[in-house]
C-alpha cells in the first residue's frame, strides 16, 4: 500500500502541476470540454428518457419483452467496447509508456507498478462509458419512478461493470505480450478487430429494421416477432447480463434480486482482479522485457523491398522531407496505439454505409435530399478521423522535435508534405463513402457530381485545418499519442471543422435547390448566385487550408526545440 500510495501521489502531483501551471489555451480548452460534456450528458439523458417513456406507454406484455432486451443490447455493446478499448489502452500504459523504464528499474515492486497502470488503463478507457451510459441508467430510473435504492444499486453495479472488462482487456494483453513476439501480437489483435467488426455488421444486418420502420400501423404480432428476433446473448455468466439484470429487477422494485445481481458482479470483479494480480507476479516483467527489447524493431526491415518501393514513389520530394515522410510511415506501423485504431474507424465506416443502404426511403425526392445531407455526415466522419490521425502529426515528433528544428528543412514545406501525406488516403476514404452511399440512394448524375466535389473540397479543408492547428498547438511531452485527441487544440479543431462543414453545406444548398426545382417542380430558379456559392466554397476551403498551415509553420519556427 505504501508503494501504491507513492505512485498515486506522483500521478496526483503531475495532475496538480498541470492544473496550476496551465496556459490560457489549456484553461479555455478544459472549460469548453467540460461544458460540451455536460451538454452531451443532458442531451443523452433527455433522448433516452423520451425513449423509455415510449416503451412504458406500450402494453405491459410488450414492454416486459422490450425493456430487458433493450438493456441487454445496451450493456452487451458497452461491455464489448470496454474490453476492446482496454486492450488497446493497456498496450500503451503497460508496455509502451516512456516512463516505465525508470519505474521498473526502481526499487518499486513490479506488481505495484502493474496495479497502478491497471487503474490508469481503467480510467482512460472508461470515461466515455460514464458519459454515455450513466444518463441512460438515470433516465431508466426516472421514468420508472425508481426508489433511492435503485440509484444506490446502479452505482454499485457500474463499478464492477467497469472493472471486469478492464481486467479482461489487461489480462489478454499481458498474455499476448508474454507468449507472442510483437509482430504476432499485432496480427492477433488485428484478427480480433476484424472478427469484431464482421460480427457487429452481421448483427446489424440480421436485425432487418426495415420490417417495421416506415410503417404507420404495425400489427402487435409483428412487433412481438421482431422483438424475439432482437434477442442477444443473455447468459447468466455474462457481466453484461449482471448489470442489466440488476437494473431491470430494480425497475420492478424487486430489490432483493437486484442486490443478488450486484453481489454476483462484485464477485466476478474480485475474481478477475485476483487473476490479474497473479499474471502481474508471473508474466508482466518478462512480457515488458520482450516488448522493450523489441521496440527498435519494425514491421518491415528498413532496407526491405517495401520501403525501397515507397522511397522511389516519393522521388519528386526533396531528400530531407522524403526522409521525414518515410519516418512518419514507419512510426505509424510500429506504434500499435495508432494503427490498431484503423480497425475501429473501419467499423464506423462499414456501419455508416450499412445504415445508408438500409434507410427505409421510397421517395425519390427524400433520397436526393438525404444524399445532400450525406455530404455533411461524411465530412463529420473525416473530421473524426482527422482529429485522431492528422491533428497529432506534429506532436508525434515528441521530444525529438529538436532534430527537426535543427535540420535544414523549411517548416512550410514540412507541413505541406504532411498535408499531402494524409490528404490522398482521406480523399480515397471520403469519396468511397460518398460514391457508395449515393449508389445505394440511386441519385442522379448531378448530385453524384456535386457530392463528390463537395466532399473533395471538405476533405482538403479539414486536412489543412488539422495539420495547421496541430502545429499551432503541439504537445511534444506526451506519454500516449491517443491523449492528443482530447487536448485543447483538438477541441478547437473539431469546433472550427464543424463550423466549416456547416458553412460549406449551407452555401452548397442553393445550387442543389435550383437543381431540385428544375427536376421535381419543373421550375427554373437561380442565376449568378449559384456561381457565387461555388466561389465562396472554393475561397473558404483555400482559407481554411492555407491560413492554419501558414500560422502553424510560423509557430514551429518560433517554438523552442
Amino acid at each position: 500500500m505504501r508503494e501504491l500510495s507513492l505512485l498515486a501521489g506522483i500521478k496526483s502531483k503531475i495532475i496538480k502541476n498541470q492544473l496550476i501551471f496551465r496556459t490560457k489555451n489549456q484553461t479555455r480548452g478544459w472549460m469548453l470540454l467540460g461544458i460540451l460534456s455536460i451538454l452531451f450528458f443532458i442531451g443523452d439523458y433527455l433522448f433516452f428518457k423520451k425513449m423509455f417513456v415510449y416503451i412504458k406507454s406500450l402494453p405491459d406484455t410488450l414492454w416486459d419483452i422490450l425493456l430487458p432486451q433493450f438493456l441487454n443490447v445496451i450493456c452487451l455493446t458497452f461491455f464489448s467496447m470496454l474490453i476492446f478499448s482496454n486492450i488497446i489502452a493497456s498496450i500503451s500504459t503497460l508496455y509502451l509508456s516512456k516512463d516505465l523504464e525508470l519505474l521498473i528499474s526502481s526499487p518499486l515492486k513490479t506488481r505495484n507498478i502493474y496495479i497502478s497502470r491497471f487503474l490508469q488503463t481503467t480510467i482512460n478507457s472508461s470515461w466515455m462509458f460514464l458519459i454515455f451510459g450513466i444518463p441512460i441508467f438515470i433516465a431508466l430510473g426516472t421514468v420508472w419512478n425508481a426508489t433511492p435504492e435503485y440509484f444506490l444499486g446502479m452505482i454499485l453495479a457500474i463499478i464492477p461493470f467497469i472493472l471486469i472488462p478492464a481486467g479482461a482487456g489487461v489480462l489478454i494483453t499481458t498474455l499476448l505480450m508474454r507468449y507472442f513476439p510483437a509482430r504476432k501480437t499485432y496480427q492477433f489483435l488485428s484478427t480480433i478487430a476484424i472478427l469484431f467488426i464482421g460480427g457487429l455488421v452481421m448483427f446489424l444486418r440480421f436485425l432487418e429494421p426495415e420490417k417495421i420502420l416506415g410503417k404507420k400501423e404495425i400489427p402487435l404480432e409483428l412487433i412481438e416477432q421482431y422483438l424475439e428476433a432482437l434477442k442477444v446473448p443473455s447468459y447468466w455468466f455474462l457481466p453484461s447480463r449482471w448489470i442489466s439484470g440488476a437494473l431491470e429487477t430494480a425497475t420492478r422494485s424487486d430489490h432483493s434480486e437486484m442486490w443478488l445481481w450486484v453481489a454476483v458482479s462484485w464477485a466476478g470483479a474480485v475474481a478477475i482482479l485476483a487473476v490479474c494480480l497473479f499474471a502481474a507476479s508471473r508474466l508482466y516483467y518478462s512480457g515488458w522485457s520482450i516488448a522493450y527489447s523489441g521496440r527498435s524493431s519494425s514491421r518491415f526491415h528498413p532496407k526491405s523491398g517495401s520501403w525501397k518501393i515507397i522511397e522511389k514513389l516519393l522521388w519528386f520530394v526533396k531528400s530531407p522531407l522524403r526522409a521525414i515522410l518515410l519516418k512518419d510511415m514507419k512510426i505509424f506501423f510500429r506504434d500499435p496505439s495508432q494503427w490498431t485504431q484503423v480497425f475501429i474507424l473501419a467499423a464506423l465506416v462499414i456501419i455508416y454505409i450499412f445504415n445508408i443502404r438500409n434507410l427505409p426511403i421510397n421517395s425519390l425526392f427524400i433520397k436526393n435530399f438525404v444524399s445532400v445531407m450525406n455530404i455533411a455526415l461524411a465530412a463529420v466522419v473525416i473530421s473524426a478521423i482527422g482529429v485522431r490521425f492528422v491533428f497529432p502529426t506534429t506532436s508525434v515528433e515528441g521530444k525529438s522535435f529538436w532534430l527537426i528544428k535543427s535540420a535544414p528543412i523549411n517548416f512550410d514545406r514540412y507541413l505541406w508534405g504532411k498535408f499531402f501525406f494524409y490528404l490522398f488516403p482521406l480523399i480515397f476514404l471520403s469519396e468511397l463513402l460518398i460514391i457508395v452511399s449515393n449508389l445505394f440512394l440511386d441519385v442522379d448524375s448531378y448530385l453524384m457530381l456535386i457530392s463528390a466535389f463537395g466532399i473533395f473540397f471538405l476533405t482538403i479543408g479539414l486536412t489543412g485545418l488539422g495539420i495547421g492547428l496541430g502545429a499551432i498547438y503541439p504537445i511534444f511531452n506526451h506519454d500516449n499519442i491517443a491523449e492528443l485527441a482530447t487536448s485543447t487544440g483538438a477541441i478547437y479543431y473539431m469546433i472550427v471543422g464543424l463550423a466549416y462543414i456547416g458553412i460549406t453545406v449551407m452555401f452548397g444548398l442553393r445550387p442543389v435547390w435550383a437543381h431540385f426545382s428544375q427536376k421535381f417542380l419543373d421550375k427554373s430558379v437561380g442565376g449568378v448566385e449559384i456561381y457565387i456559392c461555388y466561389a465562396v466554397v472554393l475561397i473558404l476551403t483555400a482559407a481554411v487550408t492555407y491560413i492554419p498551415i501558414k500560422m502553424g509553420a510560423k509557430s514551429l519556427r518560433e517554438a523552442e526545440a
